[in-house]
């Protein structure tokens, strides 16, 4: 690097850094005028009300110098795809923009960013190939476009939900922008990079803890998905190793809490876009560190490994399958030493609910069984042996179907299972049976509390109810 380069990048590098420090402050009372504010409640971990729209210092700050350097003409091979990612990454400001007044939608924020995604490809920023470390490079062909929009679009919203801690989201956004100037060999993309963290860094003089603004949807859409779709240009000019492994490592720890956040909600069975109190930071402040000191902690894991990405590059290592999974045990068992991950119960109940699935279409196929088998019966007699057929495979102990008002007379069907014993802890279920003159009678079931699951619940009172009621 020369001495003229190094002057221009501590040159651009400052102008961001002074226009994000001036700026940010005006985005306080803008931010309270438009309601733009979070509140220290729920899963938040500070106190008070704080603006959020400080993601617009760090835009303004970002593309002013930027758009300056395109205008003198500096850009030469990568004006096109550098304009392509700017116009791109506005419009993703502009939605963050949106959700941070209007609250978007996890869905429709979702959909918009993988609309931004294909213009991306469409632009001629793509992946067109990927390390394979069991052999040679894989070229994608049309693959490259659901390659190219998804990875963008999990990067994005991998920095979005790192931004639940003061000044994680800005500084974990720095170390990348700093580790791919120092893989990336060319100097347009370099001082990009420095730009970028010239202007996340004026922000940080504020967002630190405690913060007094936070950058918002905003802020963390439009860092995510800039350092998403650059750092695919980037990766064509490593070697053809690091085509994306090396951005793959760079976004590591984003990516990794991203990742357990999605399989927790899904493994949970809640809605993928639901906050929680159980990220990484979570975690840590749960044990009694305090901001700044997990701040650090994860600065300085994101730091190795980012240190990782130089040491590969500059010394042209290979990565191969065994070195991946030395890297994900690695990180597994960092996250499990911080209690962000407990082996054993998340097996018992990943085993349990694969039982409780493996029940639950069974029972919901003999259902439906018993309905094809009810439409065939002529009258309740016929339905009888289809009845006891259904009561023993869910396991009841004994059932009785009594016919209204006569509910103290003999019952009009009878079951009791084989074992003949009344339960120890009896679970009890009653329901009405409905016929075609509204109201025609009861069942009364019994069964082991404990004895097996007693799933699909709804289905086998609606289809008990329906077809006995078409006899009564």
């Amino acid at each position: 690097m020369t001495v003229k380069v190094l002057y221009y990048f501590i040159s651009y590098a400052s102008v961001a850094f002074i226009i994000a420090l001036a700026l940010t402050p005006l985005m306080r009372p803008l931010s309270f005028r438009l309601g733009a504010v979070d509140k220290g409640t729920g899963r938040r971990v500070h106190t008070g009300t704080v603006p959020r729209l400080g993601g617009g210092a760090i835009f303004l700050a970002f593309m002013l110098p930027v758009v300056f350097s395109l205008t003198r003409g500096q850009w030469d091979l990568f004006h096109d795809r550098m304009v392509g990612i700017l116009v791109a990454s506005a419009l993703v400001f502009c939605i963050g923009v949106y959700d941070d007044l209007k609250v978007a939608t996890v869905n429709n924020k979702l959909i918009a960013e993988v609309l931004v995604a294909v213009i991306i490809y469409l632009w001629g920023i793509r992946i067109t190939v990927l390390s394979n470390p069991l052999g040679p490079a894989i070229q994608l062909g049309w693959w490259g476009l659901p390659v190219t929009v998804l990875w963008i679009v999990i990067v994005t919203n991998a920095v979005n939900l790192i931004d639940g801690l003061d000044g994680l989201a800005a500084g974990t956004g720095i170390l990348i922008s700093l580790a791919l100037l120092a893989v990336s060999g060319d100097t347009h993309m370099q001082l990009v990079y420095v730009v970028l963290a010239g202007s996340l860094a004026g922000f940080l003089v504020y967002n630190f803890p405690p913060a007094s603004i936070f950058m918002g949807d905003a802020g963390s859409l439009f860092t995510g998905f800039f350092l998403g779709a650059i750092s695919i240009i980037s990766s064509h000019k490593a070697t053809a190793m690091a085509t994306i492994m090396i951005p793959v490592i760079a976004f590591s720890f984003p990516l990794m809490d991203m990742a357990y956040a999605v399989l927790r909600r899904y493994y949970r069975g809640v809605p993928l876009g639901e906050a929680d109190r159980e990220h990484i930071h979570h975690k840590l402040l749960e044990k009694g560190l305090s901001k700044k000191k997990v701040l650090f902690l994860l600065y300085f894991i994101n730091g190795g490994l980012l240190l990782a990405v130089l040491i590969l590059v500059r010394r042209q290592l290979n990565v191969d399958f065994l070195g991946l999974i030395l890297i994900v045990v690695v990180a597994v068992l960092g996250l499990r030493l911080f209690g962000y991950i407990e082996f054993q119960p998340f097996l018992r109940d990943t085993l349990r609910n694969y039982e409780i699935g493996r029940k639950r279409k069974y029972f919901n196929y003999i259902i439906k069984r018993f309905r094809r088998n009810a439409k065939k019966c002529g009258s309740l007699d016929e339905l009888k042996p289809h009845l006891s057929e259904l009561m023993r495979e869910y396991n009841f102990r004994k059932v009785n179907i009594f016919f209204y008002p006569a509910h103290l007379a003999d019952p009009l069907y009878s079951y009791i299972s084989d074992s003949g014993h009344e339960p120890e802890k009896p679970l009890f279920l009653s329901f009405p049976v409905v016929g075609g003159n509204g109201y025609t009678g009861s069942v009364n079931i019994s069964k082991e509390t404990d004895d097996d699951y007693f799933l699909c619940t709804a289905e086998l009172v609606r289809a008990v109810s329906e077809e006995v009621g078409r006899f009564l």
